[in-house]
């Protein structure tokens, strides 16, 4: 017997549809990507801001400097030392020169969120918050690799440096770069990993966060040129 009024889906119908699907993908994707990107870069440039508020208390409580632990002028610089020293300027503290550690202090002091010092999820650098609980009672990260998406300006400048006037403090040139997504530290044109190379936020000494497509921003101290 036959089943009247049911009807059933063609295979060039099925196939029709198929490439109808395909083609918004197509659009939607590229689409949807962008604007997950996009949402990355302001949440990124939102823990710049958070971090730019931090520093302006440091500095605030400590007669106009930003927070850096041990300096040595003759010592090499290094990162990630030390970790687990509940005291960052005392014996068994992080070595002199640590560029985490200053970080680290910053949160240790203005009780920042460890989730602040990582960079939003990225498809090449997976960052995790700092995952000891007692953040009072340590020095540094406990693996600044994946617990610090964020860097300083050096706090530990070298005798041509201090010769020609450099002080980490607040009374820097408003231009000058004083903190950013971190990067892979060999010269211009190296953008942070963390934003797959399209460029980093730049986090300026008057406290604004915005974005760069270089990695070669603001200006040397008293210096009107780009570096």
């Amino acid at each position: 017997m036959k089943r009247h009024g049911q009807t059933a889906f063609t295979l060039i119908e099925i196939i029709v549809v198929i490439g109808i699907i395909s083609l918004l993908l197509a659009f939607l994707l590229p689409a949807l990507e962008k604007a997950r990107e996009n949402a990355n870069d302001l949440r990124c440039a939102t823990n710049l801001n958070q971090i730019g508020i931090a520093l302006v208390m440091y500095a605030n409580e400590n007669q106009g400097h930003y927070p850096r632990t041990i300096y040595d002028p003759a010592a090499p610089l290094c990162v990630g030392t030390n970790a687990a020293a509940p005291d960052p300027f005392g014996p068994g503290g992080p070595q002199a020169n640590d560029l985490s550690a200053p970080l680290f202090l910053l949160m240790r002091v203005q009780q920042l969120p460890p989730k602040i010092l990582i960079e939003p999820y990225n498809d090449e650098v997976e960052d995790e918050p700092d995952p000891a609980k007692n953040i009072s009672a340590r020095s540094n990260f406990t693996d600044y690799q994946k617990n610090l998406g964020y860097s300083l300006a050096n706090p530990y400048p070298d005798a041509r440096a201090v010769a020609a006037g450099y002080q980490f403090t607040n009374r820097m040139n408003p231009a000058f770069a004083l903190a950013a997504c971190m990067n892979p530290g060999t010269g211009p044109g190296n953008n942070s990993r963390n934003h797959e190379g399209r460029g980093q936020n730049v986090l300026f000494a008057d406290y604004h966060a915005q974005w760069k497509f270089t990695s070669a921003c603001g200006v040397l101290e008293g210096q009107p040129d780009d570096i």
